[in-house]
């Protein structure tokens, strides 16, 4: 996958965005998109999750596309790194690393709740980690 721009982060796991977000069909998540004259917020049931799209509530997400998803779950478990992830037309996120897949990464966003937001890794998107206290 050589369109993935990702620096400083571990080793991902062997899991795709796909094989993560089915086990959550069935649930509610909020998915955010590119929107004017901000991000468009779209909280329902995720279904009808395919290699190319999902579905939350009546909107379809392509997944080549500039998203992410906020899951409503406890975080179990987060990883000593501080993460920057920047989508087009969406703008940076900030926070701590949960766990790093083969083409999303998993972490929480700071300030906020303390729940994941799953973000792509694609051709409109970039990720860097760093350890945390390092400057």
């Amino acid at each position: 996958m050589s369109d993935i721009s990702i620096h400083g982060c571990p080793a991902p796991k062997n899991i795709t965005l796909v094989q993560r977000l089915q086990p959550l069909v069935g649930r509610t998540v909020t998915v955010f998109q590119p929107g004017f004259p901000e991000l468009t917020k779209t909280t329902g049931k995720l279904s009808n999750v395919t290699p190319l799209s999902f579905t939350v509530g009546r909107t379809e997400v392509v997944i080549k596309t500039s998203f992410f998803i906020v899951l409503n779950e406890r975080v179990k478990t987060e990883k000593p790194f501080d993460v920057t992830a920047t989508a087009e037309d969406i703008g940076e996120l900030r926070g701590k690393l949960i766990f790093v897949g083969r083409d999303f990464v998993e972490f929480v966003q700071l300030p906020g709740p303390i729940v994941p937001t799953l973000f792509p890794l694609n051709l409109f998107t970039e990720v860097t980690c760093e350890r945390e206290n390092e400057e």
